[in-house]
């Protein structure tokens, strides 16, 4: 759990450093990962605005800070699958919400291909009863 919690913070430091405003109330991640394919969305809220930024501005490599959480995570317990989402919202006093799903399908800006799926889960074994009928029906199509 140190590890998680150490990479958090890393991945929360970084994105900080990387708004663009002083006045940002919170902001927000929203991460979709397979093995070899990561999305990201990043915004941050000031005087009730949403505001679309770069949390990788100055040359961080947050999408592999993300990866390497992960795999940190899955590592904890093994064969009950890596999350395919995650979204974060922390507040300009650093109280973090986080939500990791495991069970619906990422929404990819394009739809990866039947080969990243089973990739992901060659790298991320899960057991049978925890395989979800979209992946199940993708990966035996």
């Amino acid at each position: 759990m140190e590890a998680i919690e150490s990479k958090l913070n890393k991945i929360i430091t970084t994105v900080i450093s990387n708004i663009p405003s002083a006045g940002w109330e919170n902001f927000s991640l929203n991460i979709c990962a397979l093995n070899k394919m990561l999305s990201m969305e990043a915004f941050y809220e000031e005087k009730g605005a949403f505001i679309s930024f770069d949390p990788e501005a100055r040359g961080e490599d947050i999408m592999m800070e993300f990866k390497s959480l992960r795999e940190i995570m899955y590592n904890v317990s093994p064969n009950k699958g890596a999350w395919y989402s995650a979204s974060f919202t922390i507040t300009n006093d650093h109280k973090l919400q986080a939500h990791f799903n495991y069970d619906d399908k990422p929404e990819f800006t394009y739809e990866p291909s039947k080969e990243k799926f089973i990739d992901d889960l060659n790298v991320f074994p899960r057991e049978k009863a925890l395989i979800p009928d979209w992946l199940d029906a993708i990966v035996n199509s």
